[in-house]
């Protein structure tokens, strides 16, 4: 079963370690990036940062909860995570909204 769309209601600004920037807009951009991208250091955080968004992923945890999990894996393998200002409450399909 796939899972919807997780928006979180303001994205997450990453600085890679080469100076790129990337925003995290949800739950699943965040566990796309840890299991699939994520290149570095898999500490206590990463590891934490996975199972919090697959949990998310399920409704099992908040999704507040696997952001702020999201970036002290970001943080804690040297990358800035920055929040972004939140620009009004975003939306998912159906018009449900997040709670990130």
């Amino acid at each position: 079963m796939l899972n919807p769309e997780l928006l979180w209601m303001s994205p997450v600004t990453v600085r890679m370690k080469d100076g790129a920037h990337q925003v995290f807009a949800s739950v699943n951009d965040a566990l796309d990036f840890l299991e699939g991208d994520w290149a570095i250091y898999r500490g206590r955080n990463y590891n934490r940062a996975v199972q919090t968004c697959r949990r998310a992923l399920n409704r099992m945890t908040p999704v507040a909860i696997a952001r702020e999990a999201f970036i002290d894996a970001c943080q804690d393998a040297g990358m800035s995570a920055v929040a972004d200002e939140l620009q009004g409450a975003k939306t998912g399909a159906g018009g449900q909204h997040s709670l990130a």
